[in-house]
């Protein structure tokens, strides 16, 4: 049986990390599919419980919400031991060519990985290694990397044009990555892992209902006060309170987040949870890809939230975008400013939105499992 070694963003403190590593596994099933265990160096000072280099104010704002920190951290690490085929655990300092030639397949995949100014971006993730197996790059999104950055180099080129089979989360991804090897290589826009799975395989990992009451569902990665305020008006005008997950763990953000009424959940904070807050939601707001992904997978009336950056220019996040366009839902894309004329009783075709997914995610797997069998290349 062919052996898959798949090398991604699963050990971040991340709902969409995970789950996306855990769909990936889970379209690969008919294989014998390992997740390598490795970990950024960058890690310990983005997700470890304190960080010297993050500075004293950040420590001791984290220190005041220490447990809920353990318990998410924890959790984590639960759902990666319970649902995760990890390896061994392997680091910059010890990663190399002997491990990687274990595997016929290593794939590379979903997620960031390709984003040069994300904050765990590691080389390792353009595998920079001569190996025996398939090079695979899956729905690698590079979000805003435009390759002019520095790193971007000739060295960066040569990684790039070693892969058997390359594949974009993102149409402008795909023509990003495609110009900077100089159309030596066709590129695929292919489906973030997550969406290749209908809702019933969630639920197999979802946990019971948490909420009790009907309410309003806020994924908002990085807690920006632009999405946390569009919630309020929402919650105004649909009469139902907002709940959120832990993201941002400094107690001083969640006092800020739950004083303007928004409830924080900080007890409930595993994987198999998150899915539990957006399947029994009412609606979902958001600023993030996977949950624009998730409300879509589990059918949800939703809007994302385009907000703007420090110079005052609507994000207009291309992963959102993309996504959207494939499902007709491009006017669930909203800014702060359309809420008052949002209609929120409108309701969203799913029996189309989900037949149009599914049928794109269909052709995905097909291409994925064509290019590990070698019937398709790049």
């Amino acid at each position: 049986m062919t052996k898959i070694g798949v090398l991604t963003f699963h050990k971040s403190i991340n709902y969409g990390s995970v789950l996306q590593t855990w769909a990936l596994c889970k379209a690969l099933k008919n294989y014998e599919t390992y997740v390598i265990d490795y970990e950024p160096d960058k890690y310990k000072q983005l997700y470890g419980t304190f960080s010297l280099k993050n500075g004293f104010k950040y420590n001791l704002n984290r220190l005041f919400n220490i447990l809920a920190i353990k318990n998410q951290i924890n959790k984590f690490a639960e759902f990666r031991d319970n649902h995760l085929n990890c390896t061994t655990k392997y680091s910059s300092a010890n990663m190399n060519e002997e491990i990687l030639n274990s595997f016929d397949v290593i794939i590379t995949g979903s997620d960031q990985i390709w984003n040069v100014h994300a904050e765990d971006a590691d080389n390792i993730f353009f595998l920079p290694y001569r190996i025996k197996g398939k090079k695979i790059a899956y729905a690698c999104s590079v979000n805003n990397t435009n390759f002019l950055e520095p790193r971007c180099n000739d060295e960066l080129k040569k990684f790039i044009l070693d892969y058997d089979f390359i594949s974009i989360r993102e149409k402008s991804g795909a023509s990003k990555v495609k110009s900077f090897i100089d159309d030596k290589k066709n590129i695929y826009t292919m489906l973030d892992p997550t969406l290749l799975n209908t809702k019933e395989v969630y639920e197999e990992i979802t946990n019971d209902r948490i909420i009790k009451e009907p309410y309003i569902f806020l994924y908002n990665v990085w807690s920006g006060f632009t999405a946390i305020e569009a919630a309020k008006i929402i919650s105004g005008i649909t009469g139902l309170p907002v709940y959120t997950a832990m993201m941002d763990s400094r107690i001083k953000q969640i006092l800020k987040i739950e004083k303007e009424g928004i409830k924080v959940e900080t007890k409930h904070t595993s994987p198999e949870d998150f899915l539990s807050l957006i399947k029994y939601s009412d609606m979902v707001i958001t600023e993030s890809f996977h949950g624009t992904a998730f409300s879509l997978i589990f059918e949800k009336q939703f809007v994302c939230i385009n907000s703007k950056n420090s110079y005052g220019k609507l994000k207009n996040d291309e992963r959102i975008i993309n996504i959207l366009n494939i499902v007709n839902l491009e006017d669930r894309y909203i800014t702060i400013e359309d809420i008052h004329d949002f209609d929120f009783t409108k309701s969203i075709d799913y029996l189309t939105v989900t037949n149009k997914r599914m049928k794109k995610a269909e052709y995905c797997r097909s291409i994925l499992l064509d290019a590990i069998e070698g019937q398709v290349k790049s």
